[in-house]
């Protein structure tokens, strides 16, 4: 047997409180050290040598001893754009001016279904379809938007105005499309 009293590791506040979900003693959390260091501006993370797309995710916590406070302070990743950009959920208590190392733990991941998978790959279609400008961009795919050619107009383009009809259901950009065609196809026999 070896001598001496078990040693105990501090940890703040913030740190036991990330690393402990309420109300559970055993499913303690590990906090990882973060690649490269970081600096702040707002609610703006950048990162310098940082691998923030294969280390952290959406929901995950980024712990940091502030320097200036010299106390750790946690914050929650809402975006994050690149391997050296993340957008926090709240601002840290100063920016931080100068780099510092960073930790991270993990939130709990859900398992994905296929269809939940299908469903997150149909909804980021649509919305990088939607980030295209126009009359036509649909809304998410809510909207069906077409010209329909008014009562007695001669050609030019005063003789249409814009029609947007609400859909029960998502469409694609490229779904939107192929019914403005038969759309207009059945519009054009009907003249």
């Amino acid at each position: 047997k070896k001598g001496g009293p078990k040693k105990r590791k501090v940890v703040s506040e913030e740190e036991e409180a990330v690393a402990k979900p309420s109300g559970s003693e055993e499913e303690a959390v590990e906090v990882k050290r973060g690649t490269g260091r970081i600096s702040s501006s707002g609610v703006t993370v950048h990162g310098y040598e940082t691998k923030f797309m294969e280390e952290v995710a959406v929901g995950d916590a980024i712990i940091v001893r502030h320097p200036t406070t010299l106390t750790d302070e946690t914050r929650i990743v809402k975006m994050v754009l690149s391997n050296v950009s993340i957008s926090l959920s709240s601002p840290f208590s100063t920016d931080l001016v100068s780099t510092c190392e960073f930790r991270y733990v993990s939130a709990p991941r859900q398992e994905e279904t296929p269809e939940m998978k299908a469903a997150r790959s149909k909804k980021l279609e649509i919305l990088r379809e939607d980030a295209a400008v126009g009359d036509y961009a649909g809304t998410g795919g809510t909207t069906f938007v077409y010209r329909k050619r008014k009562q007695g107009a001669i050609g030019g383009g005063n003789g249409y105005h814009i029609v947007r009809e609400h859909l029960n259901d998502e469409k694609s950009r490229t779904e939107l499309l192929e019914m403005r065609i038969k759309h207009k196809s059945a519009a054009t026999a009907a003249e």
